[in-house]
């Protein structure tokens, strides 16, 4: 145990056993239990489950390549483990159709318009991150939640800092790419406190400043083949985000996804920030 989020971990394991946390420090890495007679061994396999070892055991833990593979074959087949992930995607894919075709209505002539779909389509995979990461906030330990604020945080940087860097210059892409990967990494991160939500704004902070440096040291080498190639390597990282929020908290618990109207509002929302950025913030000479 590392946290406060260690602890209401391991105590919310046993309490869905029918145990009871009496005691619990992370900094001195103990927990005292009340339990049933006879539910040792239920309570010690829960508390393995939220990825923690009771008196020194090391887990078993399957093979990545056997647990990736058997997890798409249960999204393929719709099996109830996987529900939560499938209704997630089923968001992002009516999602980014529908703002998409509010970027066309709104701004299809624009000669940004490229940026305005690659913005649709960070919006929506941020979104779909946020989303399960809501689903199952109470049941990460302090290194996953590190790596989610860390994550969501350096993709969205990433990402919106590439956009305007690429339309509008180092100095607006940026502070724009600062802003919604340091915003969105605090907001993620600090589910285990206070080192999360540092984690997640760090991240914000170099994934902003270096997506606008990239896009404007490529304005005159291919940068629309490295922005295709930039953006789905962003979005198989947060892919993989996603499948370790399913595979960690998931199995302790069933999580509860937000609404369709405020999954799309996250999108439509990111989306419309960035056509504004575009569109309206100022531009320095050397870009497109």
């Amino acid at each position: 145990m590392n946290c406060e989020s260690c602890e209401r971990l391991i105590s919310n394991s046993v309490s869905a056993c029918g145990g009871n946390v009496k005691e619990i420090s992370a900094s001195k890495g103990f927990a005292v239990v009340e339990f049933p007679e006879g539910s040792e061994a239920k309570i010690e396999q829960a508390i393995e489950s939220a990825g923690y070892e009771v008196g020194g055991k090391p887990g078993s833990a399957e093979p990545f390549g056997r647990q990736l593979a058997d997890f798409a074959s249960d999204f393929v087949a719709g099996k109830p483990s996987v529900a939560l992930v499938r209704k997630c995607f089923a968001y992002s894919l009516a999602s980014f159709v529908l703002v998409s075709a509010v970027m066309f209505v709104g701004a299809g002539g624009s000669k940004y318009f490229p940026y305005f779909v690659y913005a649709a389509i960070s919006s929506v995979a941020l979104a779909g991150a946020i989303a399960l990461f809501r689903a199952h906030r109470t049941r990460f330990n302090c290194m996953e939640g590190m790596m989610i604020g860390m994550t969501i945080g350096m993709a969205a940087g990433f990402l919106f800092g590439a956009i305007a860097g690429a339309t509008n210059g180092m100095f607006v892409g940026g502070v724009f790419g600062m802003a919604v990967g340091m915003g969105l990494g605090a907001y993620a991160g600090r589910c285990c406190g206070i080192m999360g939500l540092m984690e997640g704004m760090m991240a914000g902070l170099m994934g902003g400043t270096m997506g606008a440096m990239l896009t404007v040291m490529m304005q005159f080498d291919h940068l629309g083949e490295f922005m295709l190639l930039f953006t789905l390597s962003c979005l198989a990282i947060l892919a993989g985000l996603k499948y370790m929020i399913h595979y960690y908290a998931g199995r302790r618990g069933e999580g509860r996804l937000m609404g369709f109207p405020s999954f799309f509002a996250i999108a439509l929302l990111l989306s419309l920030l960035a056509v504004a950025v575009v569109l309206y913030a100022p531009r320095a000479g050397a870009v497109i």
